[in-house]
């Protein structure tokens, strides 16, 4: 039996699955790294700290997993949204922090940049407004960090930095990174001058831009499979930034087909054979690799991410107490909130606690909870931090379902593992949700490309029928759907108020 590694490079964390050739999961390894926050909306990471941990997962994943390692014929690696690797001419890495996509200090540099080209203009060549994604990042560095940006030969996304980790013969990256970075050009998916010259790149610091959904693009060297337990002479496929992966992990590639991805960030991805364009430049259009058609792609920059805050700041009894009975603290965390009701009790939550990033574009909001009182309990809180992330993915929806038409939706991410989320869900949206029997699609997804690519899948059809499959349907409850109705009312409503302050 021929054995595929999807590797999933998140922003809090990593997973690493083996799977057999008919997308069954032999064994999956997962890490946590940290990230820092050294100012006001900055957040950084350590390369090397997220690439040993990737490592790492991955070794102990190959020793889980008890096959023969020389029955592992590829690999292929999701990663999260565009955080830029920076190498000199040798190709080390010039700057150990990375910065991370959740950053906003790149907002100061907007200015000149809308000085030289309109939002409108930059959304007809990319897909996207400026800053969309934080590119602008490159401004920065280039006004404050000069002496780090005269080294800077390479300009790396995670994708073609970890593919030439594994041992990649170059500096390959997906269509769909290359559209994170702003300066590729939405309807033939190469690298655009005009973008290009805004960032102040040029075409010898970036990747080569892979079309093919699984192209080899090198094996594993011996001094990598001892790190990693990848056997000498894996192939090397190129993935894709991790919305798409899920998105192919989901079976999320016909038109209509909606993937809700709730893990650092709150995604929405919906499927169409058309291109449209949003008038208001929100929503960002960009090819579907493979597949000759588009997504229709909006997120949140936090979600479970600020269920994780939740977590951290007010949880530490529960994580303990999971400790101690083997849990995940997250089912401890949301079995709590099952005991507040529909509408938490009056409170209500805006999750957006790293600026927002949808309807009402502002990188200044901050994270908010609303109407306490003396009777709200800990229950409240944690059933209106859910809402509030469900409320924002609602929000997303609304704006892409004005393009085109919404016929499935399907979710996975954290929230996918709860069923008390994923009926609310289902109540909130008013439409029927499916969850797939892996709920973790990243690395499902990388795994496919890695099958494309190693002649395993015949295309990403065959890959879909064999590996995709559903697991459980939620169907709305009408006796919930008036309380949180009202509860989307009010949380409109505070996001509106509150975003005329900031």
């Amino acid at each position: 039996m021929k054995y595929l590694v999807g590797i999933d490079e998140g922003t809090t964390g990593c997973k690493v699955a083996v799977y057999d050739h008919d997308g069954n999961l032999a064994s999956i390894s997962a890490r946590e790294y940290p990230s820092y926050y050294p100012r006001e909306g900055w957040v950084e990471q350590n390369i090397f700290e997220i690439q040993k941990n990737v490592f790492d997962a991955c070794r102990e994943a190959i020793e889980k997993s008890k096959v023969n390692s020389n029955d592992i014929v590829a690999c292929s690696h999701s990663n999260q949204g565009i955080t830029l690797v920076l190498l000199d001419e040798h190709g080390a890495v010039v700057r150990d922090r990375t910065i991370g996509w959740q950053d906003v200090r790149h907002t100061e540099m907007l200015p000149s940049i809308l000085e030289k080209i309109s939002d409108s203009d930059h959304y007809k060549i990319a897909g996207m407004g400026v800053a969309a994604y934080n590119t602008a990042i490159l401004n920065w560095l280039q006004k404050y960090e000069p002496e780090t940006w005269a080294k800077v030969a390479r300009c790396c996304s995670h994708q073609d930095y970890f593919l030439h980790q594994y041992g990649a013969d170059g500096y390959f990256t997906d269509e769909g990174c290359a559209n994170f970075l702003s300066m590729c050009d939405v309807e033939t998916a190469e690298w655009d001058d005009r973008l290009m010259a805004l960032y102040g790149m040029d075409r010898s610091r970036l990747p080569i831009i892979s079309h093919k959904p699984g192209q080899v693009v090198g094996t594993v060297s011996k001094k990598v499979s001892e790190l990693t337990g990848l056997p000498s002479g894996c192939k090397i496929c190129v993935g894709g930034l991790d919305t798409n992966c899920s998105a192919l992990g989901a079976g999320v590639v016909n038109d209509g087909d909606n993937l809700l991805i709730v893990g650092t960030a709150g995604v929405s991805i919906l499927v169409s054979d058309k291109f449209v364009s949003d008038p208001d430049g929100r929503v960002t259009v960009r090819g579907n690799p493979g597949l000759n058609n588009w997504q229709l792609y909006i997120m949140t920059n936090t979600a479970a991410s600020a269920f994780r805050w939740f977590r951290d700041a007010l949880c530490s009894l529960e994580v303990s107490v999971s400790h101690l009975m083997g849990e995940d603290p997250y089912n401890i965390m949301t079995q709590i909130a099952v005991n507040s009701k529909p509408g938490a009790n009056g409170v209500t939550a805006l999750a957006c606690l790293q600026g927002s990033h949808g309807r009402r574009k502002n990188e200044k909001a901050r994270g908010t909870i609303l109407g306490i009182s003396l009777g709200t309990s800990k229950a409240d809180i944690a059933q209106a931090i859910l809402e509030g992330i469900t409320f924002e993915i609602r929000d997303l929806l609304d704006m892409q379902s004005k393009m085109a038409e919404i016929k499935k939706i399907r979710l996975c991410g954290g929230a996918a593992k709860s069923s008390a989320w994923c009926q609310m869900f289902a109540d909130i949206l008013h439409t029927k949700v499916e969850t797939t029997v892996n709920p973790e699609l990243g690395g499902l997804g990388a795994a496919m490309c890695a099958g494309i690519g190693a002649g395993v899948f015949r295309d990403i059809n065959d890959a879909i029928g064999k590996c995709v499959k559903i697991d459980k349907s939620y169907l709305p409850d009408e006796k919930n759907i008036e309380a949180y109705d009202n509860a989307y009312s009010r949380w409109n409503n505070a996001y509106e108020t509150l975003n005329k302050f900031y």
